[in-house]
């Protein structure tokens, strides 16, 4: 495909979720070209595009938005500082892929959702919503629901930690584990079982959680919802119990495990689903879904209801 054709992508915020996932997606089309990259470090979005000198690099999101003329832009910075570069962009009429959550505050987050543009030019990373084991488990999860539970566990706290010390900070990162990694597993809950209800949330910690339990009804049926950021091991599944049996969707492994004993396996990396579809979108490749600024906003309001009924517990209590 020839440049003229090839849509001109560049990042906000250069750390680990840039290099790991939004920048290897665009590099493996033929259709996205990166031609610039800030980040408040400016000397490490040099340093990431030093093999690369067509590509500007800076610390500004307005001179990368006049240096580049974007297409897309990727908003991968800490959470407080997501809405002033999409808005940026927004207004310049630029498309947008932002990480979640929309922004670290709620206000921000409906600014963000209410822009004129936001519904035509902005998605947000969302990808489990895409996962290709969803479909077959809503059908048989769907079936005499009595009780939901999903458990999230990584050991991020001390994986990520030494790239993002902004987790930590209240300020910046509008929350802790329940915001971070929350929002992926309700966004996995709300579509297959619609809107919940929140009754109750535990926290770890009054300040930034590393580990929260919310309890959520979806139309009287219970569910639990598990989140540990500090954990040694990566899960990530959702149990349904019906009246036909047990059901697993297994995120971590890529299986559905049925009641009757069947196991449907997945494959490809279900984390770029978000990313990979948005650059179908930009570039008229292929229609495809996507998660809006609406969509993200309701996700974060659940999250702020759970916040409000928050209650410190101990870990061990969370734990066992």
């Amino acid at each position: 495909m020839s440049d003229a054709r090839r849509s001109r992508f560049a990042g906000v915020g250069c750390g680990r979720v840039f290099q790991r996932y939004h920048l290897p997606c665009a590099d493996a089309r033929d259709d996205i070209e990166p031609v610039g990259a800030v980040d408040l470090d400016a000397g490490r979005a040099e340093a990431l595009f030093a093999d690369r000198p067509g590509v500007w690099t800076g610390s500004s999101v307005d001179r990368l938005l006049k240096e580049t003329a974007p297409d897309v832009i990727s908003v991968c910075t800490p959470n407080d500082a997501h809405a002033e570069a999409v808005l940026a962009a927004l207004d310049a009429g630029v498309a947008v892929l932002c990480e979640k959550p929309l922004a670290a505050g709620i206000d921000a987050a409906r600014a963000i959702a209410a822009h004129p543009d936001a519904d035509r030019l902005l998605s947000v990373n969302l990808p489990y919503r895409f996962h290709e084991l969803l479909k077959p488990f809503t059908e048989v999860a769907r079936d005499g629901t009595q009780e939901i539970e999903l458990t999230f566990v990584t050991p991020g706290d001390r994986v990520w930690r030494a790239c993002t010390p902004w987790y930590g900070d209240a300020r910046r990162a509008g929350g802790g584990a329940l915001l971070d990694l929350g929002l992926h597993a309700l966004d996995i809950l709300v579509t297959v079982f619609g809107r919940p209800d929140v009754h109750s949330c535990e926290v770890d910690s009054a300040e930034v959680e590393e580990r929260a339990r919310v309890g959520l009804s979806f139309q009287g049926v219970p569910a639990t919802l598990r989140i540990d950021r500090a954990g040694r091991r990566l899960a990530m599944a959702v149990t349904v119990r019906t009246s036909s049996g047990t059901h697993v969707l297994d995120l971590r492994r890529g299986e559905l495990r049925l009641a009757d004993g069947t196991v449907v396996e997945a494959g490809g990396r279900p984390e770029l689903a978000a990313i990979s579809g948005w650059f179908d979108v930009v570039t008229g490749t292929a229609p495809s879904a996507i998660a809006t600024a609406q969509e993200a906003l309701g996700l974060q309001l659940l999250v702020q209801a759970a916040y409000e009924r928050a209650r410190p517990v101990s870990a061990a209590a969370l734990l066992g």
